[in-house]
């Protein structure tokens, strides 16, 4: 991982219902539990697009009305799908080059691929009960929402997200600044999430799931607010200047 990189923030929500905490900065994607089967999403042997079932170890994947050049995709088509942006240096956007927990790459056309609903829904099946979901939520919209089936019947709009993401840009923004990587902590346990938009579209990467929270990041802990990430992007070049001086 190149520590040069400006940090996204990390929405966390606990329960049934959206919390105002706590909410922080990383230059990672959150950490997995330990002790406890983790579930990713691996998009990876796909051909794209496509929209048909997605069978991977240990979930399901199924498609309806997300429309044409949707489903699992990969890089940006104008006024379909945006790559999620996973951070940025200096102003370059960065991508996960796959699923969970994978580098960054620069390069729109060796980003991974990732789920875009287009005006329909996606529903992620689960093998066994889960307690905790995490995703990069790509220009998050108020349009967009995730249900789970959990007792609580938790619903997580793109309008809650925005509100609870520090230095979030604006609704449906491409750019860094307009992505999360967001988490639920449940209460009770789910095996589905559907992801739905009421207008085009909701795109998110990085999907995983596993039967304990997921938990916060690891060093550099001081980057803890997202405009900070501007000042590790200073330090880094000064630190690259004072190495070609000396």
């Amino acid at each position: 991982m190149n520590f040069c990189r400006v940090a996204l923030f990390i929405v966390f929500v606990t329960g049934g219902v959206m919390n105002a905490g706590p909410i922080s900065a990383s230059l990672f994607s959150p950490l997995v539990p330990s002790g406890v089967t983790v579930t990713r999403v691996d998009l990876s042997a796909i051909t794209a697009p496509f929209q048909g079932t997605v069978t991977g170890n240990g979930y399901t994947i199924t498609f309806s009305g997300v429309g044409a050049n949707q489903g699992v995709v990969q890089a940006t088509l104008p006024t379909v799908h945006a790559t999620p942006v996973a951070g940025e240096i200096g102003t370059t956007p960065d991508f996960l080059a796959g699923g969970f927990g994978s580098s960054l790459t620069t390069n729109l056309a060796r980003s991974g691929n990732y789920l875009s609903t287009g005006l329909g829904t996606i529903t992620i099946t689960f093998s066994t009960p889960e307690m905790s979901f995490a995703l990069l939520w790509g220009s998050i919209d108020v349009g967009n929402s995730l249900t789970f089936n959990d007792a609580a019947g938790t619903v997580i709009t793109g309008a809650q997200v925005q509100n609870l993401a520090t230095g979030f840009v604006s609704n449906g923004f491409q750019g860094p600044g307009g992505s999360a990587y967001v988490v639920l902590n449940g209460s009770t346990p789910f095996t589905t999430v559907t992801a739905t938009s009421q207008n085009v579209s909701f795109e998110f990467a990085g999907v995983a799931a596993a039967s304990a929270p997921f938990v916060g990041t690891p060093e550099p802990a001081s980057v803890v607010l997202f405009g900070s990430g501007m000042g590790l992007v200073a330090m880094c070049a000064f630190r690259r200047r004072w190495r070609n001086q000396a």
